[in-house]
């Protein structure tokens, strides 16, 4: 059984020494720009501390982006109201 293990990996390809090999036809790669320079001018990162339930003292930092950071409060707004209308505290009406 042992043969036929040993058999058998020596007549597998070399197929991940072949594919690390450089082609003639690829051209070096030009320099890339940094990919996050325009996106934090205009979306900056906001660090708020937060208290931890229970604690008076206890505080945590957390930084985000702006656009995180209203997208959460959307979120916590979004859970706030589902659970008033399924409680029957509706506050629209």
């Amino acid at each position: 059984m042992l043969t036929k293990i040993a058999a058998a990996c020596c007549a597998l390809p070399a197929v991940p020494a072949l594919a690390s090999t450089p082609t003639p036809q690829t051209a070096p790669a030009a320099p890339a720009a940094v990919p996050g320079a325009d996106a934090a001018k205009q979306d900056p990162i906001v660090c708020e501390r937060v208290t931890e339930i229970g604690s008076r003292l206890r505080a945590k930092k957390i930084c985000m982006t702006k656009s995180e950071w209203a997208e959460q409060r959307r979120g916590d707004r979004s859970n706030i109201e589902r659970s008033q209308v399924q409680r029957g505290l509706d506050p629209v009406g």
